[in-house]
């Protein structure tokens, strides 16, 4: 290779060329391809966190079936909590229930008076004063019976007394073998409703 001429014009101009040229493609891969290369990224990272959550998306859908089934129990115990603390007191059928657990128990009403409520921090309690002719056996039948209502309830101030037709009711008994009525029974049964109701 000889000595270069620079004062040969097709010298100098295939070194602009040269220079031209290295400068387009120093700016191309500054000003381009790099904001290409960072744009990629990105991208890439987009699809990425987009691929991640459509698995999360996929794994949820397969437990829509449960969730949905979990939701309808949920509804079901929910009615059910509201049925055991309604919004109001539906005495009537308080009166349906006494009433029948009353008659399969086959002791004798003497007295059943609704006594008014009583507002606590969460709940209303319904008291009603209730007064029965009964023997040992039924008394107890009754209380069970009570206890297996499918709202809550409490029974308070229980009172026990002799019966004051014992004598007749033994005799008739012994004649007619039937259980005789030997107790008068007195108590205050409570139920409770929802403290919204009050408001």
């Amino acid at each position: 290779m000889g000595n270069f001429d620079w004062k040969d014009k097709k010298n100098i101009f295939a070194i602009l060329i040269v220079l031209l040229l290295g400068g387009g493609a120093f700016a191309f891969y500054e000003y381009e391809w790099k904001a290409f290369e960072i744009k990629k990224q990105d991208l890439e990272q987009q699809l990425s966190k987009a691929q991640d959550d459509l698995a999360k998306i996929n794994v949820q859908k397969n437990r829509i079936a449960e969730l949905s089934l979990r939701l309808a129990q949920a509804e079901n115990e929910f009615e059910r909590l509201k049925e055991m603390f309604p919004e109001e007191e539906k005495v009537p059928l308080r009166l349906q229930d006494l009433y029948a657990v009353l008659r399969s128990s086959g002791v004798q009403i003497q007295k059943f008076n609704p006594e008014g409520r009583e507002t606590k921090d969460y709940y209303i309690e319904n008291k009603y004063s209730i007064v029965v002719n009964s023997g040992y056996h039924m008394l107890g039948y009754l209380f069970a019976e009570i206890a297996n209502f499918n709202y809550p309830t409490s029974i308070t101030d229980l009172r026990l007394g002799r019966y004051s037709g014992i004598a007749t009711e033994l005799e008739k008994a012994e004649t007619h073998g039937w259980t005789p009525i030997t107790v008068s029974v007195s108590f205050k049964l409570t139920t409770y409703t929802s403290k919204k109701a009050a408001q």
